[in-house]
């Protein structure tokens, strides 16, 4: 059984969320079209150097290795909604930190949490050592029926096993997550594990862990409209060990870094390389009154649609030196009464559910 099936990112509701950063630690304050409030802090002061296993860390440069990406981030911006309006950024030397309420009750079981999630998933048939991945995925707008349910489109880098209680995973992608979030608009989230979704687990900023190094990318920021798709990278960094992301809006062809995973922070063979890598859709279906939810994964509309969610150009690094296209991709759906996934070439899927489900 994947660890999939089992749970994922909702371990966080574990943990009572607090503000992130206060106005006295902030050098600039951008109030977003859609609401939000981000705050530019130091790069130094982001509560990541303050993780345990951090203690020692010196914050990285980019690796002037590091593929398909640009040094500095001049001209690509405006693809979330916080700096949409006229191209803002924080200012040179700080980081954006989006602002957010304390949820004082927010618990949740985790039997009920382990039997809600659904996936249409793609992955490898034979998983050779996994040094980094990268994929062009559809930025869509699902309907969450649920306020603590969600819908998302992500990629997983995965290490470990549950029957052991060391999954180690990295996460990143788009997600519509209502309880959360506290809105229902499509983000750009991370999230990581390094001992099977109970405490070493993290979204965005929230806790120590990721090191951002970007002012010009809002980690759980809102993704404008105008956004189609976003191409998102992670690569390991051979010389130092750490699992870099980087990501890109539309047609742009040089992605932004964003930052990085200290290789520090994992707990198995996720600080060397991957074992598994997975991309797809996932819903949390809360089965209220018994009822499955219509909460939708993807665009709402099965792989036979030419307006279903999609995720091309697949690519892993097998080595540390290039990427290269994927060629035994094999899929996975979980209840595919209402969703499901579908290859269109060696490199690519549509996916999605449960509008016209069974049609």
């Amino acid at each position: 059984m994947s660890y999939l099936f089992i749970c994922r990112a909702l371990f966080l509701c574990l943990l009572t969320l607090t503000l992130v950063v206060g106005t006295s630690t902030a050098t600039t304050t951008i109030n977003s079209p859609d609401g939000d409030i981000i705050d530019c802090l130091e790069i130094l002061a982001q509560q990541s150097f303050n993780h345990p296993l951090l203690k020692d860390h010196n914050l990285q440069e980019i690796p002037r290795e590091l593929p398909n990406t640009a040094q500095n981030e001049d001209g690509v911006s405006g693809w979330q909604i916080w700096n949409s309006h006229n191209r803002l950024k924080c200012p040179e030397g700080t980081i954006p930190i989006r602002r957010f309420v304390s949820r004082v009750n927010g618990t949740t079981n985790f039997e009920d949490i382990a039997q809600g999630h659904e996936y249409a998933i793609a992955e490898l048939n034979i998983k050779p050592k996994i040094y980094g991945t990268k994929v062009t995925m559809s930025v869509e707008h699902p309907k969450v029926a649920q306020v603590d349910e969600f819908s998302l489109g992500q990629l997983w880098l995965v290490s470990g096993s549950f029957e052991n209680g060391d999954i180690n995973t990295i996460e990143t992608g788009w997600q519509v997550y209502p309880w959360l979030f506290l809105d229902h608009q499509p983000r750009f989230f991370i999230y990581w594990t390094n001992d099977a979704y109970t405490r070493g687990s993290c979204y965005n900023m929230r806790c120590p862990g990721f090191i951002q190094i970007s002012g010009n990318v809002l980690l759980e920021g809102a993704i404008h409209r105008d956004t189609e798709f976003i191409t998102i990278q992670i690569w390991k960094d051979p010389k130092l060990g750490h699992w870099w992301l980087s990501i890109g809006p539309n047609s742009v062809t040089i992605l932004i870094p964003v930052g990085y995973w200290p290789s520090e922070i994992f707990t198995n063979s996720l600080a060397d390389h991957a074992e598994n890598v997975q991309w797809g859709g996932e819903i949390v279906n809360e089965n209220i009154s018994g009822l499955h939810t219509t909460t939708q994964m993807g665009s709402g509309y099965l792989p036979s649609s030419n307006r279903a969610a999609y995720m091309r150009d697949l690519e892993i690094m097998v080595n540390t030196s290039h990427f290269q296209p994927i060629t035994d991709l094999t899929t996975i759906e979980t209840n595919s009464d209402y969703y499901k996934i579908k290859t269109t070439s060696d490199t690519s899927f549509t996916y999605g559910g449960p509008e016209h489900a069974g049609a």
